[in-house]
């Protein structure tokens, strides 16, 4: 059975790394310990590695999306809550889960460069997260129950709606006074409100401190529990972060990378342009010996590639080099199948001598229809972008068009159309 390490990172990092090591059901394997980064490598070693981040840095939020599919949701969500934000929404990275049984979507929403940080110090001690947590996901939402997390220097509030509320440790009696006066004025108005539970996480040295608090939250609450950490909050963030549902950081463009033999990642752009000028050929030239005889997995692998990369949005086929050669012979608007063949072959060309030619480029989506070829791909600048446009048009067999140029993350993303050059 793996088991996981869970590290929590300090708000500062002069501040101590905490480390503990943990089965599948979030049980202590080890005694939790504290120091510098370092010191925690040779405890993550065949293990999973689970990193808390500090709740003071991600904003957790719930939003109301009417749409289905990922990347929809992964498009809509910033202009979703841009009202909710008070920084740029393009420096933000935004984060979700599945929605819960009223439809709402769990958020999480963090600076760009905040998590670039985190990775940077990770990735310099060879450590990979599997995922990326705000701690306060660590707090478990529960009808009726308000759970406080209160350390020496913050408190982390989450109440049944599952709403975070995270403040300086000063502000937690005025925090939870003002909650419990919403509390009691939404019991007032509504009956089928039901009364709210308290449970606070803290050590003996701050339940000491706030004793006489805790007897006057109970006169205002159901019920009050205050549970004691003896060693500290990471052993309970562990276990709950290990044994439920969270919002996982590491999306979208920092989800974690696939690791692919022979150095795939190096040679995709070099792979899709060849697999689609040999694949293309073979479907005109030879798809029927190919679908006779016992292909190998290979073959299957390359017209699947050759399938999604010029028709996106496909899915899996039982017969990808079949499915492949209706589409082609399709795409076309009345014009002859084996001219757009020749068009769709010697555009391709023309376009891989000129990828070579322009360092820094990588390429998102290929696709050919009615004699046009739409790429759509990853720039460093809008120089390399135009050096690009120039080389395919420089022969003077195809034209090419710059559609779109958007900058991205310090990246360029572009689209360019290519298409046979009028003869005069």
């Amino acid at each position: 059975m793996q088991s996981s390490l869970v590290i929590r990172l300090p708000a500062t990092d002069d501040a101590p790394v905490e480390w503990v090591a943990v089965d599948n059901g979030g049980a202590d394997i080890g005694t939790p310990e504290q120091g510098q980064l370092a010191e925690a490598v040779p405890h993550a070693e065949h293990r999973k590695l689970i990193v808390l981040v500090p709740a003071s840095k991600v904003l957790r939020l719930n939003a109301k999306i009417p749409l289905k599919g990922n990347a929809r949701i992964r498009q809509a969500l910033p202009f979703a809550l841009e009202e909710q934000l008070a920084g740029d929404i393009d420096k933000q990275h935004f984060a979700f889960s599945k929605k819960d049984e009223k439809g709402q979507l769990p958020v999480a929403v963090v600076s760009r460069v905040q998590l670039r940080h985190w990775l940077e110090i990770l990735h310099q001690h060879q450590l990979v997260p599997a995922a990326i947590y705000s701690e306060s996901d660590a707090l478990t939402v529960a009808p009726a129950t308000t759970r406080v997390l209160l350390g020496n220097n913050q408190v982390i509030i989450s109440d049944p709606a599952g709403e975070i509320t995270v403040a300086d440790a000063s502000a937690m009696e005025t925090l939870l006074e003002l909650f419990l006066d919403h509390q009691e004025t939404a019991l007032e108005n509504d009956a089928t409100v039901a009364p709210v539970s308290l449970i606070i996480y803290c050590n003996q040295a701050i339940y000491d401190q706030h004793h006489s608090l805790w007897d006057r939250l109970q006169m205002r609450t159901e019920n009050i529990e205050v549970k004691l950490l003896a060693d500290g909050a990471l052993p309970y963030l562990a276990h709950q972060i290990t044994t439920q549902a969270n919002v996982n950081l590491l999306q979208g463009a920092f989800a974690p990378k696939t690791e692919l033999p022979f150095e795939w990642q190096q040679w995709r752009t070099a792979a899709i342009l060849l697999v689609s000028f040999l694949g293309l050929n073979l479907v005109y030239k030879g798809v029927e010996y190919w679908q006779l005889s016992n292909a190998d997995a290979a073959l299957d692998a390359a017209a699947a590639e050759v399938l999604s990369t010029t028709f996106p949005g496909v899915g899996t086929v039982p017969d990808p080099w079949n499915e492949l050669r209706s589409r082609l012979g399709a795409s076309g608007s009345g014009t002859d199948d084996n001219e757009d063949s020749t068009d769709f072959a010697e555009a391709l060309e023309v376009l891989s001598n000129a990828f070579a030619q322009v360092p820094g480029l990588s390429m998102e989506t290929l696709s050919f229809r009615s004699g046009s070829l739409d790429l759509q791909l990853i720039a460093p600048d809008v120089a390399a972008l135009d050096r690009l446009r120039q080389l395919i048009s420089d022969p003077g067999q195809f034209s090419a068009e710059i559609q779109s140029a958007n900058p991205s993350d310090e990246v360029i993303e572009g689209r360019i159309n290519i298409k046979r050059a009028e003869t005069s």
